[in-house]
């Protein structure tokens, strides 16, 4: 089923939806396989399987924006960089394929109700996929007999991503009443110049977008009864979104495929195409976005200020296939031959569209920061629900 892909900048994708290990025709089929199976059945199986990644990724992007209590004086700026590595829980490890309510693909051996995510165990073991559809018999019971069109062996297997990492840069500006604003912001990355001549043509061709804004003001000032008090304490709320656009292309059957025979003697004569067959707009769009709000309090003792926070954060991850792709809908039969068949073909615009959010989360985090002259590093250790994560940077003030 190679031939339907006819650009391998699907792949960059689909190589960590379907799993690094595959072989780039393997996990190409995979993913004609899958959607194959519907909207719905594809949409509950890729997100059961890239939601922990998602939320992780999601999640980890909230991170470092604060490493002491203390605003910056009036127009006093610095400039930092960092990254956070955060774990994905163990429960994010399987999923219960039965409870997903899949319809047209089913899973054969292995074990169904363990099946490994993306964050899952690389041993661990896991079922096979069929692919079914149905076409018209007058033997069967209802009239409709079952068809395997397609068997996915090895299509959801853990890759042992337990950690997830999100590096940023971040400049901050004071303001009055001791109040800073913080911008996180990258130019648009253009994949296609990645790597020069090394990135093969057509493997990334698409854009990465990154920003956020937050903002940070002491609370002391305006509790006289609390002026003296021997610690700094601010209250913080900040924003962070970064976006990736990859360019795809999934061409529609061809006449070379046919006629193919399946199982049960079963032959695709022919093909039709309903609905357009524009598949020149497609598009991989993933989004990762999260909202922080809380308090900060910390301690400066020389050139060391130990911190602590605690605050509620919430989360949103999106990933679409944006335009129009060709999905297997059915099988038509030969008036005059029972067992010849034409090969049914959709159109579907955004086959997959798959949003997993994380409600407000409790947020817990202790670090320390040593500053000499202008530079200064911070470390934090941190819980945010059921996940535990290091945030570490470096930053230059002026």
């Amino acid at each position: 089923m190679n031939h339907f892909f006819r650009s391998s900048s699907l792949y960059f994708l689909l190589a960590v939806v379907f799993g690094c290990t595959m072989t780039k025709t393997r996990a190409q089929d995979a993913a004609l396989g899958v959607l194959s199976g519907g909207r719905e059945d594809a949409n509950r199986l890729v997100g059961a399987y890239v939601g922990p990644l998602g939320r992780g990724f999601s999640q980890a992007l909230g991170q470092n924006w604060f490493n002491t209590a203390n605003s910056l004086k009036l127009l006093r700026f610095n400039v930092q960089a960092g990254a956070t590595m955060l774990t994905l829980p163990e429960t994010d490890r399987t999923f219960d394929a039965n409870a997903l309510g899949l319809q047209n693909i089913r899973p054969l051996g292995g074990q169904a109700d363990r099946v490994p995510t993306i964050a899952g165990d690389r041993n661990a073991a896991s079922p096979s996929w069929v692919v079914f559809g149905t076409l018209a018999d007058s033997t069967a019971p209802g009239g409709l007999r079952s068809v395997a069109l397609d068997t996915l062996p090895d299509l959801l297997k853990g890759l042992g991503m337990r950690n997830v990492f999100a590096p940023y840069i971040q400049a901050n500006i004071g303001l009055i009443k001791n109040t800073e604003l913080n911008i996180r912001y990258a130019p648009v990355l253009d994949l296609s110049t990645v790597g020069g001549n090394l990135v093969p043509d057509n493997l990334l061709r698409g854009e990465i977008r990154f920003w956020g804004a937050g903002i940070k003001h002491e609370l002391l000032q305006w509790i006289p009864v609390l002026k003296r008090f021997p610690l700094s304490m601010s209250v913080y709320a900040n924003h962070s979104r970064m976006s990736y656009a990859l360019d795809t292309r999934v061409d529609g059957p061809s006449a070379s495929d046919y006629p193919r025979t399946l199982p049960g003697n079963v032959v695709l004569a022919d093909y039709r195409i309903n609905g357009s067959e524009d598949f020149s707009k497609q598009r991989l769009f993933m989004e990762g976005r999260a909202t922080g709000l809380g308090l900060i309090l910390s301690k400066k003792i020389l050139m060391v200020t130990g911190f602590a926070s605690l605050g509620m954060q919430e989360s949103t991850f999106r990933l679409v296939a944006e335009g129009n792709y060709p999905i297997r809908s059915g099988l038509t039969p030969d008036p005059n031959n029972p067992l010849r068949f034409t090969e049914e073909w959709t159109s579907l615009d955004k086959p997959l569209d798959i949003e997993t959010k994380s409600d407000r989360t409790l947020r817990m985090g202790v670090g320390v920061r040593a500053k000499i002259l202008m530079i200064a590093v911070h470390a934090e250790a941190f819980t945010l629900g059921e996940y535990k994560g290091y945030c570490g940077g470096l930053s230059v003030g002026f």
